[in-house]
């Protein structure tokens, strides 16, 4: 590829709905817009403004980074589909970004720890981690404890993430997982090393199953 890519990245995992388009990693527009719920619905209308106001066509796009996870299952579910979707219609991958890979202040040199909440109600908080390695993932996302998250955190020059009321000695890097981020990371990925785009859930939704109304 003569040019540096034009990339779509995506992001539908917390409490936004987010689009960015980038050229490798100079920035063409980005949208986004505050939701706790209704990503299905507002998702391709945010593609689309943010499509328009770089003042490009989908037939421009030569990839599609997506946030697959950890993080709201049901947003996991309609990122990674829409982006599917979109990659099969064009003819062009959809590149999966972990949480955590995608961290907006994540820095691109050293060990860092990639930490974002999961459970936020004591005594069950915990956390979604990720070690990550000159701003890439080395390992798969889990979800660790307090005392887990403090023994890895020993081994790493930084933890990047939701990282307020986290006590250690490394390097506190306050941050958050954002489709500009994403849209560059998978830009600076070589052709043959792209992940596919599939869901990180870590655990089973916290949802409970309907129940049938008694008659």
């Amino acid at each position: 590829m003569s040019r540096p890519p034009v990339i779509l990245g995506l992001n539908t995992i917390a409490g936004v709905c987010e689009a960015a388009l980038t050229q490798g990693e100079r920035e063409l527009a980005h949208v986004c817009e505050p939701m706790a719920q209704g990503h299905d619905a507002r998702l391709a209308p945010v593609v689309a403004r943010s499509m328009q106001e770089a003042g490009r066509a989908f037939r421009d796009l030569d990839r599609i980074a997506v946030i697959v996870g950890p993080g709201s299952f049901t947003g996991v579910r309609v990122g990674v589909a829409f982006a599917r979707a979109l990659a099969l219609a064009l003819g062009v991958p959809a590149v999966g970004v972990s949480s955590l890979e995608a961290l907006d202040r994540l820095p691109r040199e050293g060990v860092v720890i990639g930490v974002l909440a999961a459970r936020r109600r004591p005594p069950d908080q915990s956390w979604w981690v990720q070690q990550l390695t000159a701003g890439r993932g080395t390992g798969e996302p889990a979800e660790a404890g307090e005392r887990d998250l403090a023994a890895l955190l020993k081994g790493a020059e930084a933890a990047c993430g939701e990282t307020e009321g986290l006590l250690t000695a490394a390097s506190l890097i306050p941050a958050r997982p954002a489709a500009l981020a994403a849209a560059r990371f998978v830009a600076r990925l070589p052709v043959g090393d792209l992940p596919p785009a599939r869901p990180i859930y870590v655990r089973e939704p916290d949802a409970a199953p309907m129940r049938r109304a008694e008659r």
